[in-house]
């Protein structure tokens, strides 16, 4: 009871040491009116911008009185004044605005200030000072203009993706294994007679030099033992006879074709053997398996009507017409043979070579096949070069296993970027996985010897600037992606990840841009919650597949400044059921300010 009577002469003495002239100032100071435009402040571009608006109340500001209301900065026990807004009655002398006595009047100030990290739980304050010739007083309370500045531009993050080349979006690089598979081919034709299957070496297409010394080649490409990728058999039949019996003949000449081809194999192998003193039945059973694919092509009319028009028939053009201006295959193969009655050159020349099968044998030029290098990269990796080593990792599915291909690759070639640049992404990506930071500590190293071996190279600068973001130095991340748009070697389009720089700068329309509105993205979403579009930005969120902790903490703030309780809630229980770090930045958040001391919000961040 004594504090409260010290309390309240104090207060009495107060008044009087004001004086009579701006008592009722500090008085009446409840009925005058200080707010923001906008109570919600955020960070733009690391400055925060307010504007203040204000009302005096009639018979209030005395005439020869001044006031100013000083917008101010409270954190953590720190006050930080900002540019005070300077009010006069009408006979004062000073510089202000200037309300009237009888009306009261409106005033307004506006400026800007630096955000700082902490600034999400900082408050913003009206302090106001009167003052009437020596007289002075500091009017309470001090008005809460803003309780917390929100900072969700920094909720800005990148979803890298392994991939071969770079996209709309943050993409984990390989390098080109540069290994081609090349294959060479080599065909042999057996022709068959009218109606026949039957392979016939006798018949006068098969006898002549041209198809003797094609048989020979044949031979002399088997012996040059190339590794052999696959088989391709097609069996043609003339189109003069009846469609369906057609068919049927290149079905059967397709298998004399393979079966042709088994014994010539067989000949090979024997000669194979002979020539290295082998035993035929050793050579027979470690022969690679052979891959076939066998087609049955039915009537060959476009090969017909390729070789009319090459041929000399004087009147091939007619031919040509009577046949194309026939409504079925059927009315076709009846002209056909209506004609080899009147030229003999369609009997004799043209239909003969339809009648075959094509056997060609397609080998690589290479040492080895795909299946052939992948299992050397298991069994054997010294018998394969650099790219071939590189290749069989890209070949890889197994992740953990690729990781290992690239190790070994770098056992025996420590001078080339690219294995040391594959298995870092490869680190990475594990740490998106488990969160481990050894991962991006392994990355960065493997990295560095990369970027030693080959400097201002795109493609590292491009994996180092994810590595070093995901570590949190987003300032080395975009000097490096901007880097990597500039390298003198592999240069890459970086547009969508320097757009974060605009992003940062509070440019939203810059960024959009730059990142090309992707559709289903994060920071397309953000980018439009950040621009009040809030339809969109939730229709983008909904359409992002795999959403992480992050997506569904920013769908929680885009319920929050739509005032949709129901998505606050339910979005913030997915989050931190992800990753319960959110839990602590949701307290904070000047976002979720209106709900702070709801239970719902609560019990979800307790």
């Amino acid at each position: 009871m004594r504090s409260f009577k010290i309390i309240l002469l104090a207060s009495f003495l107060g008044l009087l040491v004001v004086g009579c002239g701006i008592k009722k100032m500090v008085s009446r100071y409840p009925e005058v009116s200080v707010k923001l435009a906008d109570e919600n402040l955020e960070n733009k571009g690391g400055q925060v911008t307010y504007q203040v608006q204000g009302t005096i109340p009639p018979k209030y500001m005395k005439k020869k009185a001044t006031m100013t209301v000083t917008p101010t900065i409270e954190y953590q026990g720190q006050t930080i004044a900002l540019k005070p807004i300077e009010l006069q009655g009408e006979k004062a002398k000073a510089t202000g605005t200037k309300i009237p006595y009888k009306t009261g009047g409106t005033f307004s100030g506006s400026g800007s200030f630096e955000y700082k990290d902490g600034y999400d739980e900082a408050n913003v304050i009206a302090v106001t000072h009167v003052a009437k010739k020596k007289k002075s007083a500091d009017p309470k309370p001090d008005r809460v203009l803003c309780e917390g500045i929100s900072n969700s531009a920094a909720l800005m993050t990148i979803h890298p993706e392994l991939s071969e080349k770079a996209g709309n979006g943050t993409n984990l690089l390989y390098a080109a294994h540069n290994y081609k598979p090349e294959f060479i081919t080599q065909t042999e034709v057996l022709y068959f007679d009218l109606n026949k299957s039957d392979i016939n070496m006798n018949l006068k297409l098969n006898k002549s030099d041209k198809a003797k010394d094609a048989v020979k080649q044949f031979g002399e490409f088997l012996k040059q033992g190339r590794k052999i990728d696959k088989v391709v058999i097609a069996g043609w039949a003339s189109p003069e006879g009846e469609e369906s019996l057609n068919q049927g003949l290149s079905d059967k000449r397709s298998e004399q074709g393979k079966k042709w081809f088994n014994d010539q194999y067989d000949k090979y192998l024997k000669q194979y053997a002979k020539d290295n003193k082998l035993k035929y039945k050793d050579v027979k059973k470690n022969a690679p398996e052979l891959t076939f694919e066998v087609t049955h092509e039915g009537e060959d009319w476009e090969g017909f009507k390729k070789d009319v028009a090459a041929s000399n028939i004087a009147e091939k053009n007619q031919i040509l017409n009577v046949v194309n201006s026939q409504s079925t295959e059927t009315e076709k193969e009846q002209k056909i043979r209506e004609m080899t009655d009147i030229y003999n050159e369609l009997v004799d020349i043209i239909l003969p070579p339809l009648r075959r099968a094509e056997i060609s044998l397609i080998c690589n030029k290479n040492n080895f096949n795909d299946q052939q290098i992948s299992e050397l990269m298991k069994s054997n990796p010294d018998t394969l070069s650099t790219n071939e080593k590189l290749y069989a990792a890209s070949m890889e599915q197994d992740l953990n296993k690729k990781k290992e291909f690239y190790a070994t690759t770098i056992e025996k070639d420590e001078n080339d970027w690219r294995a040391y640049n594959n298995l870092a992404i490869l680190q990475i990506n594990d740490y998106l996985a488990d969160g481990n930071s050894s991962n991006l500590d392994n990355a960065m190293k493997s990295l560095q010897k990369a970027d030693a071996i080959s400097p201002n190279n795109g493609i590292i600068l491009n994996n180092k600037a994810i590595c070093e973001f995901l570590q949190g130095d987003q300032n080395a991340a975009m000097q490096d992606f901007e880097a990597s748009s500039k390298a003198s070697v592999n240069p890459i389009d970086q547009d969508y990840n320097l757009a974060m720089n605009d992003i940062k700068a509070g440019d939203y329309a810059a960024a959009a841009k730059d990142m090309n509105n992707k559709s289903c993205d994060f920071n397309m979403a953000l980018i439009q919650m950040l621009q009040r579009d809030y339809n969109n930005a939730q229709k983008t969120i909904d359409c992002i597949a795999d959403k992480d902790a992050r997506t569904y903490y920013l769908a929680a703030v885009i319920g929050a400044r739509t005032q949709n309780d129901n998505a606050v809630y339910s979005n913030l229980r997915e989050c931190v059921k992800m990753d319960a770090t959110f839990k602590a930045k949701a307290k904070k958040d000047a976002e979720f300010k209106k709900y702070k001391n709801r239970p719902d919000f609560k019990d979800i961040v307790r």
